[in-house]
């Protein structure tokens, strides 16, 4: 639960994998073709002129990650950036797809989409990596129990570029690992143009998946007024059975899954030869229907059956929509820019409360005085399911969450406008402000009916505390709350106020130097009350504020030693700002705080930053071979991290321990011949703590308290998982003719390493540690697509998980039971063979 126990989250939905090796094209093609059962087909007129098809990771196209038009090639950061036309080509639906091309980048694909680069990642606290629509921001802050990010889908997105390493000077606060912007298809003032991309395909085991959408624009005006429309809808058909976890009947077959409505509305007018307005509107809606858990107790993944018996029904409405009014001038020597956006979304989502009360009370409130339990059914809940009394079998206790973000956001920038000047700099200000509210409830009412079934009593017999008089206390519903074992309800305030610049000065054609800076003033307010027979103790109020500021520089030097070789250094700071706790009750964590040497946890907790310092290049072989490479060294102090108490599990937030990231990344294109490429990435990362991080305690004359996190432990974000310090990607693609039909076949194949570090929570010597915990093993993910073009229209036939693996990429287990019975695990798998045809479109 929110601050209950962290949920711990899959890792990736499409992780790497089988070791990286090539493989030849028929290899390929016969790989397909056996997945498939028959030879299939792709985009574009012509072989030789379709640069869409050519265009790779590192291909030569303009991105905006300066805020300048540019060369990726050019550009001194370490850039990844993926078109429309190669996210069709590859099977690109989300960004959890991006990261299986992209070096050190991982998500969290359980739900709550964390995004981690270069290892930054955190279990609270605000996000380490900024996402952007467009010029707009929309991470969410963790105020309590791990937050969903909302990412688009990637259809009629121009491109997706994902910049590594801290943006802190042009992108802001949160943007400490780096930063996931999607560019959206823009209105045209001249041209007419036409996109459309369906698909159906079938996933073993499971249910069928497909899609249908279109996007147009055109001059209303020819030279004047612009427009273009956007409509979409996907389903992702399920394969995880949901049965009863009493009686074992099936209650929903492929109950798991997922759709996605997208429109999009954008105009563009030309007021005058200088000036332009653009209002444009973003609305997603997305329902996920069941998570992507399943138990492996009534599992047989070897042949494509999975099987959740959650007590609970689970569902996950998510919608939002971005409205934004962009300006653009030409004031001769400057273009001036104002982006002003509102951004609003409502998120209805939560987790199994069932199996979480049985868990907590099984664990230590239904206790006799001697220590024995006080049901004769105990456990209710271990490693061989759920046993309920009879007459109790239907006892469910439903956790909902409910999100909302309310985002205004204004940006105004000044930036050079003649790209031949030796000067090409960028300066603005960004003011916002973000309103949160989180509402997490246990909705408990058989509370009373189970504590009598169990032990003859009612509730507020075990619910309670007794007071210094020595007088026991029940606590009772709260009659806002009438029916809720435990709830929270949070309201939370972001302000922020920042000026910027960035300056590049040429002093030749080959040597540059950049600096730049951001001044961010930020307050945060949180208003939070809590309560529940849970908490044993009457409800508690907090109402606290944070105000901080942060200097975030930049400076960067660059050697073009010839229009194909780019050598470049770059430090960069970079900062999330700090936040405030909700309340924690003493008497419900009272043992917990003890053994912590505090009393009571922190109102607040502050800012942390990261110090990092990259040296790369990007080189270009005869234009048939394409390097970019970097090596990166990134300080991490006063990080805010979760803490959860193992006995009480009410988790709040700290400052604590410092860590180091170091590694390398590395993506190649390769021309082996006119019309065999290979694509390959590669990235390590050792990203962990070099201090312990803890409480004191206060009696000097007492053995230190456990650390909350040890130096030498690896950092781990929301899926509770250290992040891989190893991945690699090789996609290959040969393109030929037949019949005069342009044809292609392409096989990727992601890796992704085991770890081999303790995260705090795998590690003997940490508060967090849980000896259920273990390492997960290294997985890969295969894929073959097959095509040929017919004009315009592009139909591709394709095979995701192509070896059917079943590697565990995460687990879950229930509260231990504090007796030495066995535990319930939930855990994470790929999403089974799935295969099917895509049909795309463009004019």
């Amino acid at each position: 639960m929110m601050q209950k126990p962290v949920r711990l989250a899959l890792r990736e939905n499409y992780v790497r994998t089988l070791p990286t090796r090539k493989l030849s094209v028929s290899a390929a093609a016969v790989a397909a073709l056996l997945c498939l059962g028959a030879a299939t087909i792709s985009h574009g007129a012509d072989v030789a002129d379709n640069a869409a098809e050519n265009q790779g990771p590192l291909a030569d196209i303009i991105v905006t990650a300066t805020r300048h038009d540019e060369s990726l090639s050019k550009v001194p950061i370490s850039v990844t950036a993926v078109t429309q036309e190669a996210m069709d080509i590859k099977g690109i639906k989300d960004i959890s797809d991006i990261a299986r091309f992209t070096p050190g980048v991982t998500v969290d694909t359980s739900g709550t989409n964390n995004i981690a680069i270069r290892g930054i990642s955190s279990s609270g606290g605000a996000g380490t990596t900024g996402i952007y629509i467009d010029d707009t921001p929309i991470q969410i802050r963790a105020l309590a129990f791990n937050p969903d990010d909302a990412l688009p889908k990637s259809f009629d997105i121009d491109r997706v570029e994902v910049l590594r390493g801290p943006q802190g000077t042009l992108f802001g606060a949160g943007s400490e690992g780096g930063t996931v912007r999607y560019i959206t298809t823009q209105p045209s003032l001249t041209k007419t143009s036409f996109y459309s991309r369906d698909e159906v395909s079938y996933t073993e085991g499971g249910a069928p998946s497909y899609e249908a959408g279109v996007a147009g624009g055109m001059p209303l005006i020819d030279g004047k007024l612009g427009a273009r429309l956007t409509i979409w809808y996907r389903r992702d058909g399920g394969y995880i059975d949901h049965i009863d976890p009493t009686s074992l009947q099936t209650i929903e077959k492929n109950a798991n899954y997922e759709q996605t409505f997208l429109a999009r509305l954008s105009t563009l007018w030309q007021v005058s030869d200088s000036w332009s307005v653009q209002p444009s509107i973003y609305y997603q809606d997305r329902f996920r229907n069941e998570f992507n858990d399943y138990w492996p107790l009534y599992s047989n993944p070897s042949n494509n059956r999975f099987v959740s018996a959650d007590p609970d029904t689970r569902t996950d409405p998510d919608r939002f929509y971005l409205a934004s009014f962009k300006v653009e001038g030409d004031i001769g020597i400057a273009k001036l820019i104002s982006n002003t956006s509102f951004y609003h979304r409502i998120e209805e989502t939560g987790y199994s409360g069932t199996l979480y009360n049985l868990g907590f009370y099984q664990s230590g409130v239904f206790i006799n005085g001697d220590g024995s339990p006080a049901s004769s059914t105990y456990p209710l809940l271990d490693g061989s399911g759920v046993h309920l009394p009879p007459g109790l079998t239907n006892y469910r206790s439903p956790a909902s969450i409910d999100n909302t973000q309310r985002n205004f956001a204004q940006e105004i920038r000044l930036q050079s406008n003649d790209p031949s000047a030796k000067l090409q700099w960028t300066t603005g200000l960004f003011a916002s402000v973000n309103r949160q509210s989180y509402t997490e409830q246990i909705h408990d009412p058989m509370l009373n009916a189970l504590s009598v079934g169990l032990t003859g009593a009612t509730y507020d017999n075990w619910f309670g505390y007794t007071d210094n008089a020595g007088n026991y206390i029940p606590t009772l519903f709260d009659p806002h709350y009438p029916q809720d074992s435990y709830f929270l309800h949070t309201r939370a305030k972001d302000q922020q106020i920042a000026a910027f610049g960035e300056g590049t000065y040429s002093f030749t054609d080959q040597f540059k130097l950049t600096l730049g800076a951001r001044m961010s003033w930020t307050q945060f307010s949180n208003d939070s009350l809590t309560g529940g027979p849970q908490l044993f103790y009457i409800n508690t109020a907090v109402d606290s504020s944070e105000k901080e500021k942060s200097f975030t520089p930049k400076l960067s030097f660059s050697y073009q030693m010839d229009p194909n070789n780019l050598f470049y250094f770059t430090y960069a700071k970079g900062f999330r700002p700090g936040g405030a706790n909700n309340p924690v009750p003493y008497p419900a964590c009272a043992e917990d705080f003890s053994n912590f040497g505090i009393t009571g946890s922190p109102a607040t907790f502050g800012s942390d930053s990261v110090h990092s310092f990259e040296v790369g290049a990007k080189n270009n072989f005869d234009n048939r071979v394409k390097i970019a490479s970097s090596v990166y060294y990134i300080r991490w102090n006063h990080i805010q991290q979760t803490v959860v108490p193992p006995i009480c599990q009410i988790s709040f937030i700290d400052n604590l321990g410092t860590a180091i990231a170091k590694g390398v990344d590395l993506q190649a294109e390769v021309a082996i011949t006119d019309n065999f490429t290979a694509e390959f990435s590669t990235g390590y990362t050792d990203a962990r703590y070099t201090a312990s991080g803890g409480f004191a305690n206060p009696d000097p004359t007492a053995p230190p308290n456990q650390p909350i996190v040890e130096r030498g432990d690896a950092i781990s974000g929301q899926s509770g998982q250290p992040n891989a310090p190893f991945t690699a990607s090789l996609g290959l693609e040969y393109k030929f003719n037949v019949f005069n039909v342009p044809s292609f076949v392409r096989f990727d194949d992601e890796y992704e390493s085991r770890n081999h570090y303790n995260s705090p929570s795998q590690d003997i010597n940490t508060a967090q540690f849980d000896d259920a915990n273990y390492h997960l093993s290294a997985t890969n993910f295969a894929s073959a697509r097959a095509g040929a073009s017919f004009g315009t229209l592009q139909i591709a036939a394709f095979c995701d998980n192509l070896m059917d693996t079943h590697t565990v990429t995460n687990y879950e287990w229930t509260i231990d039971p504090g007796d030495g019975n066995s535990r319930l695990e939930r855990q994470f798998a790929f999403r089974p063979r799935t295969f099917g045809v895509t049909f795309t479109y463009r004019h």
